[in-house]
């Protein structure tokens, strides 16, 4: 497997100009399972200046021509040469393979749906896999004008980029011809094709301010076994919105002719930018009523994609160095356009208790890096796609903004689009048009946000007198690194006041050095000024990237009485930092958990309240010492329970899932009789969290398993059903499982169902650690990326317990050697036990200090 270098791709696009790629695609056989392979050919146009260079295709190429000449072909690891090209000359090459379906979700991915058989064909490239479906070259900066032509069975539906533009009868199918579209990168071409059910969802009619007026067409697509699942106002009215939002803003008016929305199947990620044919995971649809909460994280990612039109498609990132400025803006961008433009109003302040955290905790690893990464390879790239690139950069856009200010901002934005449009770019061309819109010298911002690593950490420090008056109030960062970034940033506080937080002061501050002034006023020197300050909350409003924390009066009362705040954004950004001093030893996980079981009852925003549930889950199952976990999951599934009766609501259907979570490690038999009465009785599509569980006890066996999967073999159940089996805590059933990890073209998702299993199993006996971590190099080298990445983090996804010899030699002692073992295995599986570690020991250290 040929790993692309960013010196490759730099001497390969300074020896070549690409003009137009022709994609003919043939999948008439695709609908039949016998067939493994299908016939591609790519026509490039081109001029090289230089006599030879190279074509990316991971497919047994058949046939290659230059000027309609046959050449000899020489194909060598996912590389084909070219040579003797003519010089300074355009030119015509011709290149056709065979290449295989994927079922990694990579490439050409084939699923057929076990409900009703019918077949869903769709591509996923980013960041170099556009060469495991066709010929190209496959890097992002080598643009063309694509067009498509593929041939499929004819009865099914085919997109691509570009619009239909006819359809033809042909031997034994029909084929389809689409426009050619606008400057592209290889990533972000695409075509789908299958029985995909279709929604008209009319045309948007609009433009920016370049004087355009445009009309697009709207769709929606997914299986057919789903088109009663496919919530299409909802979906509808979002997408009509962020495209408003977005012509306000940006300037550019939308550039790629229609707007095709495609929820697929046994997807790796939450969804691809692919210009005017964005494909989603479609476990954003359910077959229930998806709730408030589900519908407003499909809104960011929605609206995510949408800001990708112009943030990387667009305008797009020259190599992968660069990959932040596509995707740290569209995580900024996505959660923008949902509070403002969408009835989603809370996605900019619940991204403080949500990706927020992630990104802190990838910042605080040892393999943390710059928000401008170094990635040599693609391989790098392919691990980089990580809590740093994506909502680190959001944060500290939101610092850029709070900064120059929004107008500037968006000025900036429009300057960048109208310079750039189809053309790639580094940082620097962005920094010159923001320099240019604000005025500023932004070089010393430029080097300590973007090239440094690691988080800032801002602490509060003050005396208190005799009288109560607060006095030496300053915030200080006491992060390791030797880096002093600038800051701007609110400090608030809070006072209980019937029953309700109050705020009584907002400090907006400017730091510029390690510490800064917060009160410089004196406001809260007077005698008895502590009690404007029940609560200190800093960085609220959420401008800046800072790890920060609640000092002991505060957090004690907002454990006690957060919920009193009238502020969402206030409350998120208290949950973050209460979380911050669980992660960090300063609060014991054990009030932290219950405290979010507690207000997530009585939490008014329903994103929020689903949120509290899950970091109340995170940290009863990961930071709790052991022994205390049975006395917290009877409490909280007792309230679960009585909560869940309401199941037919939103709130009802999130403590379900806390319902379920809580039985492995309780035996109250209420509890227990309920999640096996509601295994056998509930409809919606979270029975199977309970049949997994109930099978991780042993109280079942495969046969129950099996009989329930029959009265509803849906796809998500078949892949439930595959997690369940695994959970069973026999050998042979273990046994069975592991085998089939090994088996030439598993799916992805089954994979990673089988490995959930095992780690929800109750099985006592050794675990696939030891043997998992043997044969690692081998699926390393034998499997795609995608999945090895599974297969790892799969593998080591078991509990973590601290008072627990094997549990802390799988997670530390075992990874440890091993990696001492392979010090010249690949970086980015390396970098994922490294970062296995890091968080199996901070888990462990916790867990120690609360025992």
């Amino acid at each position: 497997m040929h790993v692309l270098s960013r010196d490759e791709a730099r001497q390969r696009s300074h020896a070549i100009d690409l003009s137009t790629m022709k994609v003919n695609l043939d999948v008439r056989g695709g609908d039949s399972q016998d067939n493994t392979e299908f016939v591609v050919t790519s026509t490039f146009t081109l001029t090289s200046h230089a006599d030879s260079t190279f074509v990316d295709i991971a497919g047994q190429v058949t046939r290659l021509s230059v000027n309609g000449e046959a050449r000899e072909i020489t194909q060598n690891d996912e590389c084909l040469a070219l040579s003797g090209l003519p010089v300074d000359t355009e030119c015509t090459v011709e290149v056709q393979a065979r290449c295989p379906y994927s079922h990694s979700g990579e490439g050409l991915h084939r699923y057929i749906d076990p409900e009703d058989g019918h077949v869903y064909l769709y591509t996923q490239f980013e960041p170099q896999d556009a060469h495991r479906a066709w010929p190209c070259f496959d890097q992002p900066d080598l643009k063309a004008e694509w067009s498509f032509i593929v041939d499929a069975p004819e009865h099914w539906v085919v997109a691509s980029n570009g619009a239909e533009l006819h359809t033809e009868p042909i031997e034994n199918g029909t084929r389809h011809v689409f426009a050619r579209t606008r400057l592209l990168s290889s990533y972000i071409t695409a075509v789908v094709a299958g029985d995909w059910a279709v929604i008209d969802g009319g045309t948007w009619s609009g433009g920016a301010n370049d004087g355009q007026k445009i009309d697009v067409p709207l769709r929606l697509m997914c299986r057919s076994s789903l088109a009663q699942a496919i919530d299409s106002n909802d979906i509808l009215s979002v997408t009509r919105a962020g495209l408003d939002f977005y012509h306000q803003h940006y300037g550019i008016t939308y550039p790629w002719g229609k707007y095709d929305q495609i929820f697929v199947p046994e997807y790796n990620l939450g969804a691809m930018e692919n210009p005017g044919c964005v494909t989603f995971n479609d476990s954003y649809l359910s077959r229930d009523t998806p709730t408030f909460a589900q519908r407003q994280r499909r809104a960011n990612t929605i609206l995510h994609e949408m800001c990708h039109m112009w943030f990387g498609d667009l305008v797009t990132p020259r190599w992968w160095d660069d990959l932040w400025l596509k995707e740290s803006f569209a995580e900024n961008q996505g959660a923008l356009a949902a509070s403002r433009a969408t009835v989603y109003t809370g996605e900019r302040a619940t991204f403080a208790t949500g990706r927020k955290i992630w990104a802190y905790e990838q910042d605080l690893m040892p393999t943390t890096h710059p928000i401008i990464a170094d990635i040599p390879d693609v391989g790098a790239a392919k691990t980089n796609f990580d809590g740093i690139t994506y909502a680190k950069g959001a944060s500290v856009l939101n610092q850029l903004v709070a900064t120059v200010g929004e107008e500037a901002f968006f000025e900036a934005a429009q300057i960048y689009f109208q310079r750039h449009a189809f053309g790639s770019t580094s940082f620097q061309d962005l920094v010159d048009c923001l320099q240019e819109a604000t005025g500023k010298d932004l070089s010393h911002w430029v080097s300590t946000w973007l090239t440094t690593s690691g988080p800032s950490k801002l602490v509060p420090h003050f005396d208190i007198s005799r009288i109560g008056s607060v006095t030496n109030f300053q915030i200080t960062d006491e992060s390791e690194s030797d880096t002093t970034r600038p800051h701007r940033f609110d400090v608030t506080t809070w006072a209980m006041k019937r029953d309700q937080l109050q705020m009584t002061h907002r400090f907006e501050l400017t730091m510029e050095g390690r510490s800064q002034e917060v009160d410089p006023a004196g406001l809260l020197s007077q005698p008895a000024g502590i009690t404007d300050m029940d609560l200190l909350v800093v960085n609220d409003g959420d401008l800046t990237y800072a790890v920060t924390y609640l000092d002991d009066r505060s957090a004690s009362n907002a454990l006690a009485f957060i919920s009193a705040c009238p502020d969402l954004m206030t409350r998120c950004v208290v949950w973050g930092a209460l979380f911050n001093g669980v992660r960090d030893c300063r609060l014991n996980p054990s009030d932290f958990a219950l405290a979010a079981f507690r207000h997530a009852e009585n939490e008014i925003d329903e994103t929020l309240a689903d949120r509290l549930l899950e970091l109340g889950r995170i940290t009863l199952g990961t930071y709790v010492p052991k022994e205390q976990r049975a006395a917290i999951a009877t409490t909280v599934g007792r309230l679960a329970l009585r909560l869940s009766r309401k199941h037919a609501t939103d709130r009802g259907r999130a403590w379900l899932k806390t319902l379920f979570f809580t039985y492995p490690m309780t035996d109250d038999p209420a509890i227990s009789q309920t999640v096996e009465s509601y295994a056998n009785t509930l409809t919606s599509e979270i029975v199977w969290t309970a049949r997994t569980v109930i099978a991780a006890s042993g109280s079942i066996g495969r046969d129950r398993i099996e009989a329930w999967l029959a009265t509803s073999p849906t796809g998500e159940a078949k892949t439930a059903s595959e997690r369940a089996i695994a959970a069973l805590p026999y050998e042979k059933e273990r046994e069975a499982s592991w085998s089939k990890l090994f088996v030439d073209g598993i799916a992805n998702d089954t994979l990673s169902a089988i490995l959930d299993g095992f780690a929800a199993s109750s099985w006592q006996g050794s675990s696939f650690i030891d043997r998992g971590l043997g044969s690692l190099e081998y699926f390393w080298n034998t499997h795609s990326i995608a999945l090895s990445i599974r297969y790892i983090k799969g593998l080591l996804s078991l509990p973590v317990y601290a008072d627990s010899p094997e549990s802390v030699e799988d997670h530390i002692g075992r990874v440890n050697r091993w990696l001492g073992e392979h010090e010249n295995a690949a970086w980015p599986l390396r970098r994922l036990l490294i970062e296995h570690v890091d968080y199996a020991s901070r888990a462990i250290n916790v867990q120690r200090t609360w025992m």
